[in-house]
């Protein structure tokens, strides 16, 4: 049988990726890397906003507390994973810490830190390979679905996901407390 009466109708489908950077944490001002903190009063409002009318078959989101605030915001049928891969870089000794702080006691090594921000770790900190093998760990989880995907995170490992993702340089990537970046996978 042929004709134009047995064409099939077939739909495009494009996996989608939301990342969400965490509302406003309770400590502002200073290094957080992976401390453990929550959201201020106005992190959880920002989060209650962004998140409350979003829809995804699932939410992965970063084991820190600002992060699991975060995602409470979604809509409960959304169920949630939590993926270590997905912490914040972990910025070492200078978690905690004020820049002026970091500047005052590693004179030498902020200013190598300003001028090659992801090629440069922080004493203790974590080292850029480690840092993309984790990001590269969860990207490789999330793209076995199912879609569309919810990534509720960190600034900084975001910005190595978005270079992952798009092919641009980490160190240009900004993203405000609950903004929404939608990706194609």
């Amino acid at each position: 049988m042929s004709g134009v009466g047995n064409i099939v109708s077939v739909a495009c489908f494009m996996p989608q990726l939301l990342l969400v950077r965490h509302g406003e944490p309770e400590r502002k001002g200073v290094l957080l890397g992976q401390l453990n903190v929550g959201l201020s009063a106005e992190g959880a409002a920002q989060a209650r906003k962004a998140l409350s009318a979003l829809d995804a078959a699932v939410c992965y989101t970063s084991p820190l507390r600002r992060a699991q605030e975060t995602a409470a915001f979604l809509p409960e049928a959304i169920p949630r994973v939590i993926l270590p891969q997905l912490a914040e870089i972990g910025m070492g000794d200078w978690e905690g810490m004020r820049w002026t702080e970091v500047e005052d006691e590693w004179p030498e090594l902020a200013l190598k830190k300003l001028q090659n921000w992801f090629g440069i770790p922080a004493p203790g900190g974590e080292r850029w390979e480690e840092i993309v093998a984790r990001a590269e760990q969860a990207l490789a989880m999330i793209r076995m679905g199912p879609f569309p995907a919810i990534v509720v995170g960190h600034q900084g490992l975001h910005a190595v996901l978005d270079s992952l993702l798009s092919g641009r340089r980490p160190e240009g990537f900004v993203q405000d407390y609950c903004e929404v970046r939608n990706y194609d996978l």
